[in-house]
């Protein structure tokens, strides 16, 4: 059974992506306090990530979020670029936590296209994998994983 499924034009298809290339997400995430406390209350309720007080005396030196948190920041901004025809992701791999997120920080998104092939079992669509990163107000990676994905062809053969 042939699984494809059809995609605007403008989204950005299997051979859209450039091998090598770096993609800079225009969208922006402001980290609150309140987020980091309530989304670590529900998920890892650590005192570095639910008080304030607590976490200052703990080896990050203040509230930081946890990496339940960093993923799905990660997820969301990776989804604010130009719409993708992705089928399906395959799998995030060399996920690193580089650098605390702190209350405060603006995070924005880049990735790189690593390397793409077109699918054996499902030619009208290709395997594409990327690395994401996740990157301060100061430049510095705080978040960053590689994503494989399904991706629609425009033109199979």
């Amino acid at each position: 059974m042939n699984h494809q499924m059809h995609f605007p034009d403008d989204y950005i298809h299997y051979e859209d992506y450039v091998v090598g290339e770096v993609i800079h997400i225009a969208k922006r995430y402001d980290v609150t306090e309140e987020e980091i406390i309530s989304v670590a209350m529900k998920w890892d309720p650590q005192p570095f990530h639910v008080d304030p007080v607590a976490a200052r005396d703990s080896i990050f030196g203040g509230l930081v979020a946890s990496s339940a948190h960093a993923f799905p920041m990660f997820v969301y901004l990776g989804q604010q670029g130009k719409s993708v025809a992705a089928i399906s992701a395959l799998g995030f791999d060399k996920l690193r936590f580089s650098t605390p997120i702190r209350p405060g920080d603006v995070l924005r998104y880049e990735y790189c296209c690593l390397e793409k092939r077109v699918s054996s079992s499902r030619p009208y669509a290709g395997i594409v994998r990327c690395e994401g990163r996740l990157i301060n107000q100061h430049d510095e990676v705080v978040f960053s994983g590689e994503v494989a994905s399904l991706v629609q062809r425009r033109h199979p053969d």
